[in-house]
């Protein structure tokens, strides 16, 4: 049987190994997350068992967000613009990034219906269906309703019918500003990261 001093570690030894202060490790213990005891002097010791198993949680959790990348599809006929996308991927400042193309609305919808994307860029000018109806449908679809959609267009502000548009889509015109995209997508990855 191992001794307690072997088999228990301080609050200070598990903040360590935890890398968290010692008030969330009182509120790990007090929750039940960590076991714990006190000594006769009230001083509280963690089982180290419990510490090693919340560590390898938290590495794996840790691996996850690392290795999550950024679901972005871009719908849009211009390939200038598809390569400027495809291009990002490729860039060390944004985390990973997996991009979808599609030329049309009705692609962009088949493609939207087959995966869970991040964001969502749409051109409001495109045969067979374009960016009004796409995004419509965008927002209808279980899997999209909570994606970013962003309108990318040529259209001047007094061309574009904001009123088709919902609320929250955001307008980005063209030619695009490379840093202004990139910085999206990094502040869409800190959050989808949380």
């Amino acid at each position: 049987m191992l001794d307690k001093d072997d088999e228990f570690i301080t609050t200070s030894e598990a903040c360590e190994i935890l890398q968290v202060s010692k008030t969330i490790i009182k509120r790990m213990a007090d929750s039940g997350e960590l076991e714990t005891w006190k000594t006769p002097g009230g001083h509280r010791r963690i089982k180290r068992s419990s510490i090693e198993q919340k560590h390898q949680e938290q590495g794996v959790i840790k691996a996850q967000a690392e290795t999550r990348s950024l679901k972005v599809m871009v719908v849009d006929d211009d390939a200038v613009i598809q390569s400027i996308f495809t291009s990002l991927v490729k860039d060390p400042s944004l985390p990973a990034i997996d991009i979808v193309s599609a030329v049309n609305g009705y692609e962009g919808l088949i493609k939207a219906g087959q995966g869970v994307f991040d964001m969502i860029f749409v051109d409001l000018n495109m045969p067979l269906m374009d960016g009004y109806e796409a995004i419509k449908v965008l927002r209808e679809y279980e899997n999209t309703k909570s994606s970013t959609i962003i309108v990318i267009t040529a259209d001047g502000l007094n061309e574009i019918d904001r009123e088709r548009l919902p609320y929250d889509v955001v307008l980005m015109n063209k030619p695009l500003n490379l840093d202004v995209v990139k910085q999206f997508m990094q502040y869409e990855y800190a959050l989808k990261k949380v």
